[in-house]
């Protein structure tokens, strides 16, 4: 038993491992295509390389569990194909015994994903998008990166429509006070970034731009005050001076829930409950990263049944319909974190509707498979 053991379980880590280096590097391809945008615009080597390696644990998250499911449906479709399962079974083992090290494979790299989801995955997304502050020094464009056209400054939000490398249209701003309070408005028709390479700062040139000042102090006796500084002011050319150092430091993007390890939610769930806020958010976001770390053991539950009754000819079919349904696993966590906002649905719940039914149809599956 320890050699048909020891024997199935090369077989599954060895096409485990292709299959993670064939999948990483298909969705690392994304990022390598904007790691060559960023290059021709002046960005370091070795930044963007240390960006690409900062991305690759959340990449992990979803590739160990795909690359499982592959392996799984491969290496047993091939032990039934070849009669070695109807063989073991002949001789008196059990459907169990044969799949027992997928099993155990299928704990580890649960453990794995659990361990990149909730710590090295957020805390090396969050170092990433900090290094976007770093090649903003030489391409200030780079900021907008994966931030959905927003840019967050210590005293300054923009936000622009779209942005075609450096220009930008349909800008936005809103400046704050120390206290946080909006103080003045800032809408323009188009915007150039412009960098300075020597102290580390960029500014900002906004063309048919409109200057707008918010004065949360005005009181009827003031009024004569007002009529001396117009509230509204149209200008042709503004330009802005942004500051994206302060100390020599980089400043740090807002730490948000993609950003936060396991320790930071749950310290934000606690604080929230305290004041009585919203936890939705972040109980969605947990949930969710629990969830997907358990996806390895459904996913495994899911192909073997596929693999098992698939004849040879008909291998590529069980693992394109495995493959599928795992889309459809991810597509589900997807449309589950847009109802973030909608307690009333429970979203943190919902979450868990794809694992439990892959879970509990494997494992009905497994048993009707063992019967015969």
């Amino acid at each position: 038993m320890r050699i048909l053991n020891t024997y199935i379980a090369r077989e599954l880590v060895i096409t485990v491992l292709l299959a993670i280096g064939v999948l990483t590097f298909v969705m690392t391809a994304g990022h390598i295509i904007r790691v060559f945008d960023w290059l021709s615009r002046g960005g370091s080597p070795g930044l963007l390389g240390h960006f690409l390696l900062l991305r690759l644990p959340g990449i992990l998250c979803f590739t160990l569990p795909l690359s499982l499911l592959c392996a799984t449906v491969l290496v047993f479709s091939h032990l039934s194909a070849d009669n070695e399962v109807t063989a073991m079974k002949a001789c008196g083992i059990s459907l169990w015994q044969i799949i027992s090290p997928a099993l155990l494979l299928s704990v580890l790299m649960s453990a794995i994903c659990f361990w990149l989801s909730t710590t090295v995955a957020p805390r090396c997304l969050y170092a990433a998008d900090g290094l976007l502050w770093k090649g903003a020094s030489v391409s200030p464009a780079m900021l907008l990166e994966g931030s959905e056209n927003f840019i967050e400054l210590s005293n300054m939000d923009i936000r622009v429509e779209r942005h075609d490398q450096d220009r930008l249209y349909g800008v936005h701003i809103l400046i704050l006070d120390k206290d946080g309070r909006l103080r003045r408005t800032i809408t323009a028709r188009e915007g150039q970034l412009e960098p300075d390479p020597d102290s580390g700062d960029f500014r900002l040139v906004l063309t048919d731009a409109t200057f707008g000042t918010v004065n949360l102090d005005r009181r009827p006796d003031n009024a004569a005050d007002d009529e001396e500084t117009p509230e509204r002011l149209a200008m042709e050319r503004i330009v802005l001076p942004l500051k994206l150092m302060s100390g020599g430091k980089v400043k740090r993007l807002y730490r948000k829930l993609k950003h936060m390890d396991l320790r930071m939610l749950l310290g934000r769930i606690f604080l929230e409950t305290e004041v009585g806020g919203n936890i939705t958010p972040l109980l969605v976001e947990l949930h969710t990263r629990m969830s997907m770390s358990l996806s390895p053991i459904a996913f495994l539950l899911l192909g073997i049944p596929f693999a098992i009754r698939g004849r040879r000819s008909e291998t590529s079919v069980g693992l394109l319909v495995s493959l599928l349904l795992a889309l459809g696993f991810y597509a589900f966590m997807l449309l589950t974190r847009t109802l973030r906002n909608q307690p009333q649905l429970h979203p943190e719940v919902l979450v868990w509707i794809p694992n439990v039914l892959y879970q509990i149809g494997g494992l009905v599956a497994l048993a009707i498979v063992g019967k015969h």
